[in-house]
């Protein structure tokens, strides 16, 4: 758990404001200068102002959100940041402070101050009042990507007492940096030369939904439209639409030509990947992913779908795959895949194909 971190001046440790009450009473008593006693009291009073200062300006909260959670990488992504005062007392000093991941960047319109990839935000709050802080990063990598740690520093106006408000990790901005799309083309299937697909329900129509039914009055079977249907004296017109029922099974082998170590191109295949996948989208396909890596589930696999939610979960797979992720012998990734894939896929091979198995499609080896 996060906890306030606080900083204090040794004018203010008590054994301090002791030694000093102490040599004030010695000059006291050898100088008759009761102006040090004035003195003495005053700077007792300011440390007293000090504390119920700094306890009354404690009541302050902030809010983070952000606009949207995924980006293309240099596509720039807003959060905002309001700081809430809800203490009578103006707050001189604060600042908000974070860290950010190295792939990301952030700009505002307030100033700003940057070292490295820790970020300070200088600001005044007037009593019961709240700032709103705009920020936009950009990300030049995939991945997720957003700040490491954030607090919020408040502190007297002569900076004696500091306090260090840490922001808790689950609200921290986070944002997930798909990869970009590679323009690929499917290498063409014997049965599309020949002008059809297979279809997983009918041979090209879909029905979906009735849109009339009328009382059979003995027309003759040329007089009904192709579309409707009699049954029990009722003849219901019906519409369909085109459907493709293609199902594939998309293999992404990230390891080099031994079996063992990444290959150096392996952003290149992820994007050839992501290009892949909003193609069979937008042909209307089911894909399912396999990805040769292993993670606490087993083998990195997105299971069967289609349409844009399919795509969405495809492109947050692609851009979670880290280096860390162990990757399996090339031939064990193809046995799993394989055996485990749904009946009927047609295999699209990235990367560097299997050397057993039969019947897949190479894109990019």
């Amino acid at each position: 758990m996060n906890e306030i971190i606080k900083k204090k001046n040794p004018l203010l440790e008590p054994l301090f404001i002791g030694g000093i009450g102490v040599f004030c009473l010695i000059l006291v008593v050898f100088t008759n200068q009761f102006l040090i006693v004035a003195a003495f009291l005053f700077y007792l009073l300011l440390v007293g102002f000090i504390y119920v200062y700094m306890k009354a300006i404690m009541k302050v909260r902030w809010d983070i959100s952000q606009s949207q959670r995924r980006l293309f990488i240099n596509e720039r992504g807003e959060c905002v940041v309001q700081v809430i005062n809800e203490a009578r007392f103006p707050i001189f000093k604060a600042a908000l402070q974070f860290r950010s991941n190295e792939q990301m960047e952030w700009e505002t319109d307030l100033n700003i101050q940057r070292s490295h990839h820790s970020y300070q935000i200088p600001l005044q709050l007037e009593g019961r009042d709240m700032i709103t802080i705009t920020l936009e990063g950009n990300a030049n990598e995939r991945g997720r990507q957003g700040w490491q740690a954030a607090e919020l520093m408040i502190s007297d106006p002569f900076g004696l007492i500091t306090y260090y408000l840490p922001i808790e990790q689950k609200k921290l901005p986070e944002f997930h940096i798909l990869p970009q799309m590679s323009k690929v083309t499917i290498p063409k299937m014997t049965t599309w030369k020949h002008g059809f697909r297979r279809a997983a329900v009918s041979p090209l129509y879909d029905e979906t939904k009735i849109v009339g039914v009328k009382e059979y009055e003995g027309e003759s079977f040329r007089s009904i439209h192709w579309g409707a249907t009699a049954k029990t004296g009722v003849i219901s017109a019906k519409k369909y639409e085109y459907t493709q029922g293609d199902r594939y099974a998309l293999y992404v082998n990230l390891l080099g030509k031994t079996g063992y170590t990444l290959r150096t191109d392996m952003e290149y295949l992820i994007q050839v990947a992501a290009g892949i996948c909003r193609e069979l989208i937008s042909q209307d396909c089911s894909f399912e992913l396999w990805i040769n890596g292993v993670r606490e589930q087993g083998v990195i696999h997105l299971k069967g779908g289609k349409h844009r939610k399919q795509l969405y979960k495809a492109m947050d797979l692609l851009s979670s795959l880290t280096e860390k992720d162990t990757p399996l012998n090339a031939h064990f990734f193809y046995q799993t895949g394989f055996r485990r894939q749904e009946a009927g896929c047609i295999p699209l091979i990235i990367g560097y194909p299997p050397e057993k198995q039969k019947g897949w499609i190479q894109i990019v080896k």
